[in-house]
């Protein structure tokens, strides 16, 4: 016990001793990742201020990995250490400015790098006919880069004097002097750039992450020190309670020693005083324990002595006793019972005869004395065994006279035959026959008895309900003290259950051999004994190499064990298990089979064989799995169905129900799938849903579920949503990587995707609800631009309603002739005249008064409206400019929008050609406006059907260029004809410095590609003379006149309007 003790006590100091806990370890584990994150985004920072990157992936990564280890560092800050945890917050805050200026400098970085690779292109073109100009102009273009990688003051100052020597030098040429221009502009941007750039990296490295890590190294070493001396303390206390409870148990078993030895001292006396009583004597406690008994009580009951006495129970005795000791007061199963109370006989079966009493003490133990009384029982015994032999017999005893006549029959001849000793006696054994033998076979059997011989057989007789059983007898003679033949005596034994068992077994082993399922036999012990042919055939082994051995080598190890301890309870308790069950063939396949076991048992209940019956079910998996998989996934995406999402949604939902958690449901459709679709096939749409598909998964733990819901829409269960930015990272990495370029075919594929999100248990509470709800946020997502996700709010369900309202209304406005086309005019300033107008489509509703254009045309573009309703606009504004031109103003020229939906819809060049031919105008004077986004989408079919139109022509325009991501590549390959400033950039000037710079780019983009420029959005008189001083050939926007009706747009062109500037 001390031991013991001891030993606990030394893993409870082992316990406390431990100086650094888990959560410590974790906390400076991450503190160190940590680390080398922020030198990591440190390092990014540089590369691309050094343009050293320029794919942003590993950055995005470092961002994503950095937001990870907040999260995880703030869960294990305990809440009560507040020091620590504002140590950590500031160093967030001060990440999340580090974090600000990277972006931009990666803005920056752009800008600048983008002009720096335009310089020597422009500058290639001074070359030939200033070739001294073109030296100096690489010198400075080399002074530059120098200063990009040095970016010194010194620096700085020495490009800009140059600078101003070759503007100053411009003046005394005059061939290239517009070139010449182009080149220092650019130099000029691109060094001012690079300055703002250097600015922008200073401000990033002046905010030092290492004061904040020694700050928090130094609090959270602080609480592990004080945490150690906590533990000590306790151990300390610890050791003070085992000592006290040491030296008190010491005490005790020194007092417990001294009451030992007097108990032995009186349990020696009245040992002797037992030892010398002439009975047999045993006293059993109330437990059942042999507590004292003398010499006779082992010489009563000599089976006794091979054992230890002083260990033997009560129990013990009476389980001896059932099996050598009959208790003549009891019949049956009673012996099984403890030893009764009171006087009883007892017979050993060594023939020895006792008097036996049993009585209780006051304690409830036994004593138990035994007195010989063998030699007055022996007599007794002797006379009532003889009598029994007949009666008793499971034979059937026939005894008749040497003329075959019965003179005797015991019970067994009764119940076997069905008739009584009465109606037996006095006749020959011939009643009984069945006619199954011959007269000749019975013939030799007489012969034999008479000739004092005994006979042995089978008799095929009949009872007397006329069924047939088999008798196996034996039939001898019986003499007198003379030796004479007196009588015959049959002893006859029924084995028609043994026949018929023979019968059986016959047929089993043709089933056995035959059938097509395996079989196999093992012992008690689980060794195989036989198997059958089928066995063989499926599991490869044959019978010479299976016996003997036990079923594991079938073992495909695919169950656990408790699988097999459920099979053997069922087995072993019920007799009987079967089900499906996963086995290895001999060359090592792994093969399911329906399984039967069934356990066969001895007379006492126990097993002593097992029969287990099997088939190869493999087929039948497989064509179950094949089913399965079906109902449940998609065809074409390897994604859940329908069904199977329903199941996982609700299952979900019962989930986050029980765990108060909640979940997002993310309803995604692709944005643009159709038009790949229909231009080129299903083929490559289904390969591009394949792709599509996978580029999701990518995005998604193991645990959410991707499911494709029909067509090109596909639904994201999310689980154990702890934040809504975290649903809105996953929504955002999903549109990243859809909207990446497709390869497919040897062609460039872009699309894009719109998603709604809705959240359990703040949306909706059931499935249909979520996905209605997800739904909609949807379509409030392609309603703000595409591209983009959205939240379901209680209000989108008004603003469907509302926008299904405002379709159906749609349908009719052009019957109802609720549909008017403005028009704004477009200025060239330098000549001080209108040298175009823009149409912009109005919408007159009758009860919701004028819908902007930025509601209705959406609705128009989803539902297909769009059109007819453009053909309509190109239509009737043709109509209106040929009665302009037929007023006077026939220099006018009309530009007209069209929408990428349009060309998904089936617009073709032809259509404009007809309205051309109509109106009898020429294509000279038709502009048709596109958007961006249209340049970078499905660039081969775009071209096709943009050059159909160039070639009836007309003068193509981007529209709101700068807001997309077009390149110069893009420009040069389609048939652009002018550029439109967006207004965006307009709105800012002449003082944001950035807009400037921008706009300045465009110009001269624009110069270079020989396009002419439209700047939208011009409301003031400053805007519209830095555009004119810039370079801008023409301006549109408030500053000179709103957008019109087409009478009062007549009017305003006969006025003066012009000369103001004013409308």
């Amino acid at each position: 016990m001390l031991i013991g003790l001891s030993l606990a006590f030394a893993l409870l100091l082992g316990l406390f001793w431990d100086d650094e806990s888990s959560e410590y370890a974790e906390i400076s584990h991450n503190m160190l990742q940590l680390k080398k994150l922020d030198a990591r985004l440190d390092r990014d920072m540089l590369r691309i201020s050094s343009f050293l990157m320029v794919q942003y992936d590993p950055l995005v990564m470092t961002t994503n990995d950095l937001r990870e280890m907040k999260a995880k560092i703030n869960l294990l800050i305990d809440e009560h250490d507040q020091q620590l945890k504002d140590l950590f917050s500031t160093y967030w805050q001060g990440m999340d400015e580090k974090l600000t200026l990277l972006e931009k400098i990666k803005f920056q970085a752009a800008l600048v790098r983008n002009g720096i690779h335009y310089l020597p292109i422009i500058a290639n073109e001074l070359k030939v006919s200033e070739p001294r100009l073109y030296e100096d102009i690489l010198v400075l273009i080399n002074q530059l880069y120098t200063y990009h990688l040095f970016s010194a003051d010194s620096q700085f100052t020495e490009v800009e004097r140059n600078l101003e020597q070759l503007k100053q030098y411009k003046v005394e040429i005059t061939g290239n002097q517009s070139l010449l221009e182009q080149v220092l502009f650019h130099i000029d941007s691109d060094l001012h750039g690079l300055a703002k750039l250097d600015l922008l990296k200073r401000r990033y490295l002046e905010i030092s992450s290492q004061e904040y890590f020694e700050a928090i190294h130094a609090r959270h070493e602080a609480n592990r020190i004080a945490e150690t001396s906590t533990k000590r303390e306790l151990i300390m206390l610890l050791m003070v309670a085992v000592f006290i409870l040491l030296l008190g148990l010491w005490q005790l078993i020194r007092s417990l020693h001294n009451a030992h030895q007097e108990v032995n001292r009186a349990w020696y006396r009245l040992h002797d005083a037992v030892n010398n009583l002439s009975e047999a004597f045993a006293l059993f406690d109330a437990d059942g324990r042999l507590v004292l008994f003398n010499r006779c009580f082992e010489d009563f009951y000599p089976w006794l002595k091979e054992r230890d006495m002083e260990s033997l129970t009560l129990k013990e005795l009476q389980a001896v006793a059932a099996s050598r000791v009959k208790n003549l007061n009891l019949e049956g199963d009673a012996i099984l019972d403890l030893l009764p109370q009171g006087q009883y006989l007892e017979k050993l079966d060594s023939g020895a005869w006792y008097l036996s009493s049993n009585n209780r003490t006051t304690e409830g133990g036994l004593v138990c004395v035994r007195s010989d009384i063998t030699e007055s029982k022996q007599a007794e015994s002797d006379l009532r065994k003889l009598g029994r032999v007949l009666e008793q017999s499971p034979a059937s005893v026939i005894i008749t006279n040497t003329e075959g006549i019965i003179e005797y029959v015991n019970p067994r001849f009764e119940k076997v035959s069905g008739y009584t000793a009465a109606e037996a006696i006095g006749q020959n054994p011939r009643f009984l026959k069945s006619g199954d033998k011959t007269k000749q076979e019975y013939n030799d059997m007489w012969s034999s008895l008479l000739a004092g011989k005994e006979w042995r057989g089978m008799f095929h007789n009949k009872r007397k309900d006329g069924s047939i059983y088999w008798e196996s007898a034996s039939i001898s003679p019986l003499r007198d003290e003379r030796g004479k033949i007196t009588n015959f005596i049959a002893v006859k034994e029924d084995v028609t259950a043994q026949k018929r068992a023979e019968d059986q077994l016959r047929m089993n082993a043709t089933v056995f051999d035959t059938t097509a399922e395996g079989i196999m036999v093992t012992d008690e012990e689980n060794r195989i004994k036989t198997v059958n042919p089928a066995f063989s055939r499926i599991t490869g082994y044959s019978q010479e190499e299976v016996l003997g051995r036990t079923p594991n080598i079938l073992s495909s190890g695919r169950h656990s064990k408790s699988f097999y301890e459920d099979l053997w309870e069922s087995v072993l308790h019920k007799g009987y298990w079967s089900g499906e069950i996963w086995n290895r063939r001999k060359d090592g396949s792994v093969f399911p089979e329906w399984l039967s076991i069934s356990a066969i048992k001895g007379e006492h209940g126990i097993a002593k064989e097992f029969v287990a019956v099997f088939s190869d079910i493999t087929k039948h998996k497989e064509n179950e799995e094949q089913i399965r998989y079906q109902a449940n996934y998609d065809a074409l995406t390897g994604l859940p169905n329908r069904s199977l999402l329903s199941d996982r949604l609700n299952q979900a939902i019962a989930a986050a129900h029980r765990e108060n958690w909640m979940l997002a449901v993310l309803f995604i459709d692709l944005d643009h799938f159709k038009v790949v679709n229909d231009t080129f096939g299903h083929v490559v749409g289904d390969e591009l849903l394949q792709l599509v598909s996978a580029r999701i998964k990518a995005c998604l733990r193991e645990s959410d579920t991707v499911a494709r819901f029909g067509g090109d829409e596909f639904i994201i269960l999310l689980q154990d949503v702890t934040e809504m930015d975290s649903v809105a990272n996953v929504a955002t990495n999903i549109i990243d990587h859809i909207t990446r370029v497709f390869s497919l075919y040897g062609r460039e594929i872009y699309i894009g995707a719109s998603i709604g999100i809705t959240v359990y248990p703040d949306d909706a509470v059931n499935a249909d609800s979520l996905l209605r709800n997800a739904d909609m946020a949807m379509y409030q997502a392609k309603e703000r631009g595409r591209n983009t996700y959205q939240f379901f709010t209680a209000s989108m369900q008004q603003h469907t309603l509302e926008r299904r309202q405002l379709e159906l209304d749609l349908r009719q406005a052009i019957k109802r002739d609720e549909l008017e086309i403005y028009y704004q005019p477009v200025i060239n300033p330098t000549l001080n005249k209108v040298v175009s107008v823009e149409a912009l489509l109005r919408w007159h509703h009758p009860h919701r008064g004028t819908v902007s254009p930025a509601i209705f045309i959406p609705v128009a573009e989803d539902s297909g409206q769009i059109g007819p309703i453009g053909e309509w606009v190109l239509k009737k504004s043709c109509e209106q400019l040929k009665r302009w031109h037929n007023a006077g103003f026939s220099d006018l020229k009309l530009a007209v929008n069209l929408s990428s939906r349009q060309r998904e819809l089936g617009l073709e060049a032809s259509f404009l050609l007809g309205v051309l031919a109509e109106t009898d105008l020429s294509p000279d004077y038709i502009t048709l406006e596109i958007t961006e986004s249209l340049l970078m989408r499905d660039t081969d079919e775009a071209m096709t059907w943009l050059s159909d139109f160039k070639a009836l022509g007309v003068s193509l325009s981007v529209d709101d260029f700068g807001t997309g991501y077009s390149s110069l590549s893009y420009l040069k390959r389609f048939p652009v004809d002018t550029m439109k400033i967006d207004r965006s950039f307009v709105s800012d000037l002449p003082d944001d410095i950035e807009d400037v710079t921008l706009v300045r780019t465009i110009v001269a983009m624009a110069q270079s590609l020989n396009l002419s420029l439209i700047a939208e959005g011009v409301e003031t008189l400053e805007q519209a003379e830095f555009l004119v001083d810039t370079g801008c050939d023409n301006l549109q926007g408030f500053y000179y006149a709103k957008p019109m009706s087409a009478k009062e747009l007549t009017l305003w062109l006969s006025s003066d309007v012009l000369e103001t500037g004013t409308t």
